[in-house]
């Protein structure tokens, strides 16, 4: 990545960290960088592009974990496939949270991120589509139950990250890494167990004839 280029995303994301989006404008991004104003609109059309970037390159690490997963296909076991990514997810996310709530709140900015990612064909589906893909590998192999439909499988441990993450940025919390290994193996565990009660054979038969009575 060039050079300038690269400074200019990191003082800008230095600046969503210290002041926040409603302080950030292209002149302090100028500043932090050491860079003149015109430079930055010669490598971004505009702030909502370099926020995008900031976003982007936040997300580099999920990024790389989620499209290597075909390689992962039958080897080592889900849980431990799945945990591996739930936690680059949760780390990645924690970073942008703050990040993207505040662009919620700005319409106008919202609207032109949304138009960006639309024309680059990126968002969390495409993450979500890699994980898929994944699953439904892992599913041919017999490793994950055959009633299992991999979208919804893929977008419940996608939203499980992304949850932990928002609630720990919302109350200022920074758990230890050994913290969050320990819960997100919890969470897959959770999942790869269902819902259902493990029940002998012949109290499945005798619960099915009281429900069909």
């Amino acid at each position: 990545m060039n050079e300038n280029r690269q400074n200019i995303i990191c003082a800008t994301e230095r600046l969503l960290q210290t002041h926040g989006l409603a302080r950030l404008t292209m002149r302090e991004i100028a500043r932090e960088a050491k860079v003149a104003e015109g430079l930055i609109y010669h490598h971004f059309k505009d702030k909502a592009e370099l926020i995008l970037e900031v976003v982007e390159h936040r997300l580099h690490d999920t990024k790389n974990v989620l499209q290597t997963l075909p390689l992962r296909v039958g080897l080592r076991t889900l849980s431990e496939n799945l945990e591996e990514v739930l936690s680059v997810v949760y780390r990645s996310h924690y970073e942008i949270v703050p990040i993207v709530c505040s662009v919620f709140a700005d319409h106008q900015l919202r609207t032109r991120m949304r138009e960006i990612m639309k024309e680059r064909e990126v968002g969390p589906q495409n993450a979500i589509d890699w994980l898929v893909v994944y699953l439904a590998a892992e599913q041919r192999l017999g490793r994950m139950a055959d009633n299992i439909i991999p979208e919804i499988a893929a977008k419940c441990l996608w939203m499980i990250s992304i949850q932990k993450a928002m609630d720990d940025q919302l109350m200022e919390q920074k758990p230890t890494a050994a913290r969050i290994h320990q819960e997100i193996h919890q969470y897959v565990q959770t999942m790869m167990a269902g819902l259902e009660p493990v029940l002998p054979a012949r109290q499945k038969t005798t619960l099915k004839k009281s429900q069909k009575s």
